[in-house]
């Protein structure tokens, strides 16, 4: 007998289940053939239940001792600690963005009204004040309504208590038995939940756990993201708004679906007069409003100065290696809620990416108006050949032993891709290009970069690196370029240290330097003669007079103080650093 119960055991679940039915078939034929068959119902009906609530039974008793795995202690409960978002600040307090793995800001219990606490108990959990975590009554109304009666409005039967247990602890896979296991698991859980924190407090708790969809977490994130304000500023029916999303927050985003996130609206002020949290005479004017958005974009590459929060990102994971928390681990810049405060002013930062998206359009459209007629560069195979070899998909290709004429006719094969555009409405466009489509594309496209810098104390105020960084991440505020006439200023300051008038006037002439190859600097419009004070060659930009004064100032000295100035890496000691021979970024 107990070799065949083991072999039982060792059975498939649905080879078990069968055999469980031929036994209910005999049992039933043997037993219940010789009662009225309104008594067979209510003898089947009852055994269901019995059986129903002793498997329940069984199940709690796995789950309460932690063989279907621990429950949460009370110690654990006490310290919820959730991901918090890093946040930057501008010099006035602005914030310019976030760094995260979840997008989460914890409000505090001052930023929680009343109204978002009526419109959240009366929707998802109107006897929360009631019941110590688990509410029989709703439950029961789920089993009889919902299951038996088959009636989906019926709502459903956890508790806020519950929910944020399933908010804090995933729920797992059991197989046949996910669903009794991991309700009877967050039952356990807001039960000691209850026993650990008050009321408000677990208010506080959910409404920064709970999800809001695309990766975006709490009410302060959403009452930002879809309305630009606080959570303590909402107004009654932006509280609902945010409030209808809980149900389902990907069906009712009030984005992408407008109409079904104001009819979710309406249905939350309706239970807020159900339940006296909302004067019944105020529910028409109320559902009657629109539905008005302020949508702010958030992201790694929305928002403001994303070149410049890219940079500081880097910045910070080094500089946070040499900081500890008073427990003695190291910070997290994505989960640890630092405040980052920085020297960038939104309003300016703001100007200066809204001047980047103007004139840059502007001058895209001359240029493409001024190569219209003419061959393009970026058109060309050869060009073209000369930076493929640097596409991950071509070496890949390569790598899987492909020719190098089979992988370029693969890069010739169109797919579906977004790509940046000035035209478009968005700066970006679905279009049909191969791989080579997109690198002649980007080839085409003019960039910039545009720091603003106070000069009285050094401070940055505003740092675009570039058109788009969704599309072309590389800074031009650090990227390094030979900078041309912007070092001649460091020529000149070098010659009036070396005793040079300010006064004094130069001769415009034609000059070789047999020293260096036989050298001779030319000037840019080819005019020559007549003399020049330091000033007027300056501000002229002439390039003879330049060399001669880096002659004077000294080669070595001039690359010296054009280092001591902030200009990195080596400087090549040659006269052409008069002219720009210098590759320096935008920053230095």
């Amino acid at each position: 007998m107990r070799s065949t119960q083991w072999a039982l055991l060792r059975e498939h679940p649905a080879s078990v289940w069968r055999r469980f039915r031929q036994w209910a078939a005999g049992l039933y034929r043997r037993s219940l053939g010789r009662f009225h068959p309104l008594a067979q119902v209510g003898i089947v009906l009852g055994s269901l239940l019995s059986s129903g609530f002793l498997l329940l039974g069984i199940l709690g008793l796995l789950v309460y001792t932690g063989l279907t795995g621990p429950l949460p202690t009370y110690a654990e409960l006490a310290n919820i600690r959730n991901y918090t978002a890093s946040e930057v600040y501008d010099a006035n307090g602005i914030l310019l963005g976030k760094y995260y793995v979840e997008n989460r800001i914890n409000a505090d219990f001052e930023e929680i009204t009343p109204e978002i606490v009526h419109a959240l108990v009366a929707t998802e959990d109107a006897r929360f004040y009631e019941h110590r975590g688990i509410d029989l009554r709703a439950m029961g109304r789920v089993f009889f309504k919902t299951v038996l009666l088959m009636d989906r409005s019926a709502g459903g039967g956890s508790t806020i208590s519950q929910q944020l247990a399933k908010n804090l602890y995933p729920r797992r896979s059991y197989l046949f038995f996910s669903i009794p296991i991991n309700k009877l698991r967050e039952m356990l859980t807001a039960r000691r939940l209850e026993k650990t924190y008050s009321k408000e407090e677990i208010l506080r708790l959910y409404l920064n756990t709970v999800p809001f969809g695309g990766n975006m977490y709490g009410i302060k994130v959403a009452a930002n993201r879809f309305f630009n304000k606080p959570p303590q500023e909402l107004k009654l029916e932006e509280i609902a708004v945010l409030v209808g999303m809980l149900k389902a927050n990907t069906y009712y985003n009030p984005q992408h679906f407008p109409d079904r996130a104001r009819q979710r609206r309406n249905t939350v002020l309706g239970q807020m007069v159900r339940y006296d949290y909302l004067h019944a005479g105020l529910l028409d004017s109320l559902q009657q409003l629109p539905l008005e958005l302020d949508y702010q974009p958030e992201g790694h590459d929305e928002g403001l100065a994303t070149y410049f929060r890219e940079h500081l990102r880097l910045k910070l994971e080094h500089l946070l290696k040499d900081y500890r928390k008073p427990d003695g681990t190291p910070y997290n810049l994505y989960t640890d809620g630092l405040k980052i405060y920085t020297t960038l002013d939104a309003g300016l930062q703001r100007y200066a990416e809204q001047a980047m998206d103007e004139q840059m359009a502007q001058v895209q459209q001359a240029f493409e108006k001024d190569w219209a007629k003419r061959t393009k560069p970026w058109e060309r195979e050869k060009v073209l050949k000369k930076y493929v070899d640097q596409l991950p998909a071509y070496r890949r290709l390569l790598a899987e032993g492909a020719s190098p004429e089979a992988a370029w006719q693969a890069l010739e094969q169109p797919r579906e891709m977004f790509v940046f555009d000035w035209q478009a409405e968005k700066r970006e466009r679905k279009v049909q290009f191969s791989s080579l489509d997109s690198l002649r594309h980007y080839f085409s496209l003019l960039r910039a970069g545009l720091l603003s810098v106070e000069p009285q104390t050094g401070l940055i105020r505003a740092w675009v690196g570039g058109i788009d960084h969704k599309y072309i991440q590389y800074d031009h505020v650090l990227a390094k370029r030979q900078v041309g006439s912007t070092f001649k200023p460091v020529v000149y300051a070098q010659a009036l240290r070396n005793g040079a008038f300010p006064c004094e006037y130069i001769e415009n002439k034609p000059v070789t330097l047999a020293n260096y190859q036989d050298w001779s600097p030319r000037n840019s419009d080819g005019e020559y003669g007549g003399v020049y004070s330091m000033e007027g060659a300056l501000s002229q930009s002439i390039n003879t007079i330049a060399v001669e004064l880096l002659m004077k100032g000294g080669i070595e000295e001039t690359a010296e103080l054009a280092e001591q100035l902030g200009i990195g890496g080596r400087i090549r000691r040659v006269p052409a650093i008069a002219l720009g021979a210098v590759e320096a970024s935008l920053q230095e």
